[in-house]
């Protein structure tokens, strides 16, 4: 039960997040791969490069990353709210 709502949450929260932001952010040199696309070789940071010189991350990594974006601003929150 745990698992499935974390896995809920990753793909759903994270990986949205990341999807949206990560384009943003990096002014579109990094692209977020699909969510159930083939499984290509990355770094341990989830990153590979693209044959058009752009940097791609993998799925589940960016959902952490997303997840990273949402602790840091329930921290950033209750921090200014204290």
């Amino acid at each position: 039960m745990i698992d499935m709502i974390g896995s809920v949450l990753l793909d759903a929260l994270g990986y949205t997040t990341a999807r949206l932001l990560f384009p943003i952010f990096t002014f579109g040199s990094v692209r977020v791969q699909a969510l159930r696309a083939e499984s290509q070789r990355h770094n341990w940071f989830g990153f590979a490069r693209n044959p058009d010189g752009s940097c791609r991350i993998e799925a589940t990594m960016a959902g952490w990353y997303g997840l990273f974006f949402w602790i840091a601003v329930v921290i950033v929150a209750l921090v200014l709210l204290r």
